[in-house]
């Protein structure tokens, strides 16, 4: 068993020149010269991917106010019209999210303001928050909690009368 004898040329210490001029025999296997160029076209591909990805978390961005308006129209079904504690708490929540959302519109984008113009994002987060609103609003004014008679506001008018009752299976349905 003979061993590989190893050999330590140091003449070229203190030289920090390099020939490119070098055989490819001397090339370990799987070198390739030309994996900077590779490399370079890489870093486009992945700049095409990046900004694809921006949009796309953009547009998601935009979109999620619209994606949470089944959920709160589920919640408002559910929570019915009788005036007690949790219905109330929900329909504040559905309120006063979107108003928060609608203050922070400029630090939501600000992670994505590289991407270029985000105004149509941006229109699409405002619109789907203030649908979110008016959601809100249409179960406060149904559950009775708007004021919008002048009896709510002054004492001495008096509460709009009912136009027409009906009566359907011994219950009163106005």
């Amino acid at each position: 068993m003979s061993l590989v004898k190893w050999k330590l040329d140091l003449t070229g210490v203190g030289t920090r020149t390099v020939s490119r001029n070098l055989d490819s025999s001397l090339n370990p296997p799987g070198y390739s010269q030309t994996g900077i160029t590779v490399q370079q076209t890489e870093q486009t591909g992945d700049s095409e991917q990046t900004q694809h990805l921006m949009k796309k978390r953009a547009w998601d961005m935009a979109l999620q106010p619209i994606k949470s308006l089944p959920m709160n129209l589920f919640m408002m079904y559910m929570s019915g019209n009788t005036i007690s504690i949790f219905p109330i708490m929900m329909i504040a929540m559905m309120a006063w999210r979107p108003v928060k959302a609608l203050m922070s519109v400029n630090p939501a984008f600000k992670p994505l303001q590289n991407m270029g113009s985000l105004l149509l994002h941006k229109l699409v987060f405002v619109l789907g928050n203030m649908i979110a609103i008016a959601m809100a609003l249409y179960k406060l004014h149904s559950m009775g909690l708007l004021p919008n008679h002048a009896s709510d506001w002054l004492d001495f008018q008096l509460p709009p009368q009912r136009m027409q009752y009906s009566l359907v299976s011994d219950s009163f349905i106005s």
